[in-house]
């Protein structure tokens, strides 16, 4: 059978640190190797590391930061250290179920095109209690780029990839600590076929008060606007019926934000001139102009109704 490499980010979150490594260790196959990198923690998780590359010396290997690098960097410092066939990067927060590697590489062992493969997801809450299922029906497989590039996000956390694969297209763009993730996600499906399971085989921690929830509209900007560019010369070889529906998606996506940015900044100048200015800047195309200026003008006018009740 092939060799797993899982790697765990780390950083301040000891109870759930334990959980997640514990849900590693405890799988019906076990992994080849487990590598723990920790972004320089304060609340005792290094000694958790520490303890478990005792318990077990062959399969535990610990990183440790003296300053805190950030998710993407974090990630690919343990990225550069793996020697299996095949990666799965989990956060420390989240969980693996008991039966995540078994199924996913057998799913790859049976599907020979597909050099990744993802899964369906369990949403928990930050106490470890089930919310929902993610995906209420399967979800695409095969040659994804045109579903990943419409903006399927979150497919990082339920995946296993191949790791030659992953040198070839390169590891995580550390100029987008926050959509890192659907970078790769996207980058990999230039170069292969997925395969998907729709049985939950990961556990994701749902926080109330989460990074990606108290994101400014800029912070979401300076990262899609980054990966929409890099993006579109990946998509050279699809139809250009395809790529024009891709723009479109991408434009409101980018278009909602520059307006959000300039609600949170209160920028009246910009919130007048937003479907000029968003043209300008080239987060709507000219053939999307019109879409963007109803969409300003529907907002306008929802923003007047509500300022009046």
């Amino acid at each position: 059978m092939s060799k797993i490499s899982v790697i765990i980010t780390s950083y301040n979150h000891k109870q759930y640190l334990i959980e997640a490594v514990e849900s590693v260790v405890n799988q019906t196959v076990k992994p080849h190797e487990v590598i723990i990198a920790d972004d320089h923690s304060t609340d005792g998780s290094v000694e958790v590391i520490k303890g478990y590359m005792a318990k077990y010396p062959r399969l535990i290997k610990g990183i440790f930061h003296n300053n805190n690098l950030g998710i993407p960097k974090n990630r690919n410092s343990a990225l550069v250290e793996v020697t299996g066939d095949y990666v799965a990067i989990l956060d420390g927060d989240d969980r693996f179920l008991p039966n995540n590697v078994e199924r996913m590489v057998g799913t790859l062992e049976t599907n020979t095109k597909a050099r990744c493969v993802y899964s369906n997801v369990r949403l928990i809450n930050h106490n470890g209690e089930p919310i929902k299922i993610r995906d209420n029906q399967p979800q695409p497989s095969g040659d994804i780029l045109f579903e990943i590039a419409l903006g399927k996000f979150g497919i990082l956390r339920s995946m296993i990839i191949d790791y030659h694969l992953l040198k070839k297209v390169g590891f995580l763009d550390e100029m987008f600590p926050k959509y890192d993730g659907f970078d790769l996600t996207l980058r990999l499906a230039k170069h292969s076929h997925y395969a998907y399971v729709f049985e939950p085989l990961v556990e994701y921690r749902v926080h109330p008060m989460s990074d990606s929830k108290s994101l400014k509209a800029k912070d979401h900007l300076h990262d899609l606007g980054g990966i929409y560019k890099k993006m579109m010369p990946i998509l050279s070889g699809l139809p250009r019926t395809k790529i024009k529906e891709i723009e479109t998606a991408w434009n409101k996506i980018l278009f909602t934000y520059y307006s959000n940015d300039a609600k949170e900044n209160n920028n009246k100048f910009k919130l007048f001139f937003l479907p000029l200015l968003a043209l300008f800047k080239g987060y709507v195309s000219l053939p999307n102009f019109p879409i963007a200026l109803i969409m300003h003008c529907n907002n306008t006018i929802k923003q007047y109704i509500s300022e009046r009740k």
